[in-house]
């Protein structure tokens, strides 16, 4: 099986051209635990299948993203601007088209000459009522927020010594398990500010359970609360964990977001054939 290893801003991918269909839907959850597996395997936050359009869609592809622990992701901001530029790179697509997700369309612009990548994103509903919560002797708020998958967002003073890896997994998972999101679950981002009007976020993910170096839909989740907070106005600047910084653009109303943009990079890493050994 042939494979494409791609980087969104730390986000480690893998993809698969799919439109053969040898990847059946039933097989894909356990193909994607094996292969994700870090060490013994590729190595991934999650897969990317792309197969065929629907009959008579105007969309150049289906797009379906699975995380390391196998569950279906509805959305992945980072996923989604590396696939701007696989599509390209292979012919799938122009440099600007559109695809079909779990949570519906998305637009994207691919520059032909860089990394940079620019992809139009779902509107997000309003933030949900704060959420109070004691997690290991700490007491945060939670806002809650949907951007094609569920986020909530803490604010705090400094998201870099907010804690060390360890304790920031452990925090990230009780709360992505909390009674307070269930049955869904939701992903974990802690942000704070930096100079220059840019803002510094961590991200627990959801279906990957570990922490990120980076989370696209994060960024947007970030930014449309802060601003609804009257934090900050967009384009809102924000930087990950992985050393990049991601921009998003919106409109925010009443009701939550609209037209609604994010950039950010997306790297090629390497081409291979997958060894049966390493789905052992």
């Amino acid at each position: 099986m042939h494979f494409t290893k791609m980087s969104g801003s730390g986000n480690d991918f893998i993809f698969i051209d799919n439109r053969s269909g040898a990847i059946g839907n039933g097989s894909a959850p356990a193909l994607a635990r094996s292969l994700c597996r870090h060490r013994v395997s590729v190595g991934a936050d999650g897969i990317v299948l792309l197969s065929d359009p629907p009959a008579g869609s105007p969309v150049s592809y289906r797009w379906r993203y699975i995380n390391a622990d196998g569950s279906d992701g509805e959305l992945c901001g980072n996923a989604s601007m590396c696939s701007a530029r696989f599509a390209l790179r292979h012919g799938l697509a122009g440099a600007h088209h559109s695809f079909l997700t779990d949570s519906g369309v998305i637009e994207a612009w691919a520059d032909a000459s860089s990394d940079l990548v620019t992809i139009a994103m779902p509107d997000t509903s309003g933030s949900g009522e704060p959420v109070a919560l004691e997690v290991r002797d700490r007491e945060l708020v939670a806002t809650p927020i949907t951007v094609g998958v569920p986020h909530c967002v803490i604010q705090v003073d400094d998201a870099d010594r907010f804690g060390d890896g360890p304790e920031f997994e452990a925090i990230g998972r009780e709360i992505r398990h909390h009674p307070a999101f269930a049955p869904a679950g939701t992903n974990v981002n802690v942000i704070s500010p930096l100079e220059n009007h840019v803002w510094r976020m961590r991200t627990y993910e959801r279906g990957v359970e570990r922490e990120t170096l980076a989370c696209g839909t994060g960024v947007v989740a970030c930014s449309v609360v802060l601003a609804k907070g009257g934090l900050t106005t967009p384009p809102v600047s924000v930087k990950v964990s992985g050393g990049n910084i991601l921009q998003a653009m919106f409109a925010t109303h009443e009701h939550g977001a609209s037209d609604v943009r994010l950039s950010g990079s997306a790297t090629f890493v390497y081409d291979a054939n997958l060894d049966p050994e390493a789905l052992v």
